[in-house]
């Protein structure tokens, strides 16, 4: 587009309201476009807040990567000193832990309760339970987890009335008779409450030392169910992310992929992989809801159509004129191809903006409650500049096209028949 071209437009666009039908159209053209961005900017900024908020909860309890085998303990000292020497600029933390079943004795009650034993100066550098923890101290979990000392899940303190300092016998198997069950007790001291917001969880499990677990049931003190892992995020450009998004790379499973190499007699694990139908379902949930949203965003671009067709029928005068000095085509058709980016741009943006502002409160303010079937408690958005920028240049290319099927037509305009009859 030329200068002239680009001239031209904008004096159109600013003599609008000489003609009320033009005007009327072009505000509805604006109005539209910028409704149809902002819904699908909104959407995707809450799908993409549910598909973060719930992949945060599931590492409250879950690492980013695990190290198992099946039905075995694993050295994961010796295992851990190997990551370290191969893999050390793609894991930023390792964690052994262990996870056994006892029974809680409390008020002549028994029930099961998962105890997971950890270490709890590398568990913070894997999963964010740290981060769970209802405490008033501000401890931390490495001062919380010491020694005999618990903590518990937020459901299991209410269902059996228990509070920081308060002790828990729990029963623990030991080899017995051959027609009965043998148990020890040991009495615990709970030291802190989590609450990650999933209901197994706070009303099933309890978090300890490794070393208690392994004295509890007499294991080897070098050995491990599971070793956890956390990679470091790769450095990737706002480019390779806007990439990333159409042509998925995963990172993830490439490292994944090294490890299991390295490690043939293990299972190595991501812990999407212990959820494929939840990871799938948001990622299609996101995909879906933006094919959608971006129909209707199309339908309000088709306007477009009307309102350039009209307004080529009225300038076709204009047009003809034009040709007649030797105005290219193309230049012509340039014209309203910039009217109708014009619109298109800052329709977009608008509706950009106020996607923007509504996002922003519903992050910064949490305030729509969500029912109990969800995981999350409250309405969650979260943005990303790439899917800002994922929005407009959709928004734009629907612009587009809706902009070159009525400018096209410019061509076909007869000069000698419009300047003898008008």
């Amino acid at each position: 587009m030329n200068e002239l071209s680009s001239f031209i437009a904008t004096k159109y666009i600013k003599f609008k309201n000489k003609d009320r039908n033009i005007s009327l159209m072009m505000k509805i053209c604006f109005l539209g476009i910028s409704i149809g961005t902002f819904a699908l900017m909104l959407t995707l900024i809450i799908m993409n807040g549910f598909e973060k908020v719930t992949h945060e909860k599931m590492q409250g309890i879950n690492s980013q990567a695990i190290i198992y085998s099946y039905g075995k303990q694993i050295d994961y000292i010796s295992i851990e000193k190997f990551l370290k020497d191969k893999f050390d600029n793609q894991i930023n933390a390792i964690s052994p832990s262990s996870t056994r079943q006892v029974l809680i004795d409390r008020n002549n009650s028994q029930t099961i309760l998962f105890i997971k034993g950890i270490n709890p100066d590398s568990e913070i550098n894997v999963s964010n339970i740290n981060q769970k923890i209802l405490s008033d101290s501000n401890a931390n979990l490495s001062e919380l987890v010491v020694e005999n000392k618990i903590i518990i899940g937020q459901k299991m303190a209410q269902s059996f009335n228990l509070a920081i300092g308060d002790s828990l016998d729990i029963l623990i198997p030991r080899q017995g008779g051959k027609n009965k069950i043998a148990l020890k007790k040991k009495t615990l001291i709970i030291s802190g409450i989590f609450n990650i917001g999933l209901e197994e969880y706070d009303n099933n499990f309890a978090f300890c030392t490794l070393n208690l677990l392994h004295d509890l049931f007499n294991e080897n003190s070098n050995a491990a169910d599971q070793i956890n892992l956390k990679f470091n995020e790769p450095k990737l450009n706002i480019f390779q992310r806007l990439i990333n998004i159409f042509i998925k790379k995963d990172y993830e499973k490439l490292i994944l992929h090294k490890i299991q190499n390295e490690l043939t007699n293990l299972t190595v694990t991501s812990w999407k992989e212990l959820y494929p139908a939840l990871v799938a379902s948001l990622r299609l949930e996101k995909y879906v809801m933006f094919f959608i949203l971006a129909l209707i965003t199309l339908v309000a671009c088709m306007t477009m159509i009307s309102l350039l067709f009209m307004y080529i029928q009225q300038k076709r005068h204009d047009v003809a004129i034009l040709k007649s000095m030797g105005f290219p085509d193309k230049d012509i058709r340039a014209i309203f191809l910039n009217i109708g980016l014009k619109i298109s741009f800052w329709a977009s943006l608008t509706g950009l903006l106020l996607a923007f502002i509504a996002g922003f409160i519903l992050e910064r303010y949490p305030f729509i409650e969500l029912p109990d079937v969800y995981y999350v408690s409250y309405l969650p958005a979260r943005m990303d500049v790439e899917i800002f920028i994922v929005v407009f240049i959709a928004t734009m290319f629907l612009g587009f096209l809706s902009t070159w099927i009525p400018a096209k037509r410019t061509k076909n305009i007869n000069i000698a028949q419009v300047l003898r009859q008008e």
